[in-house]
């Protein structure tokens, strides 16, 4: 899937939650750059969980890594859950 496509896909889904999203791919990973909506309706740890389901959705079965930015100073990463050996099923926690 092409950058573009991934970062118009992530935006539409999670629209009332980010301002920007910006992809890149790299070595078959992608890297998601977004930035939260200013004063989020759900509050910061809400939006920040709602954040890691919209990611979790449109990129399940790649691998990702995502930071959401809250403020100038204060972002929070998210990646992909570890995977079994057949590549299929998150391994439980």
């Amino acid at each position: 899937m092409e950058t573009r496509n991934i970062a118009a896909e992530l935006l539409e889904s999670g629209c009332s939650l980010w301002s920007s999203v910006e992809c890149d791919v790299k070595h078959d990973r992608v890297i998601v750059y977004a930035r939260l909506r200013a004063n989020p309706v759900l509050g910061v740890e809400g939006a920040l969980a709602a954040s890691e389901r919209v990611l979790s959705s449109v990129l399940g079965g790649r691998e990702w890594l995502a930071a959401v930015q809250v403020s100038d100073r204060l972002c929070r990463t998210f990646k992909a859950p570890p995977t079994t050996d057949d590549g299929d099923s998150p391994l439980p926690s």
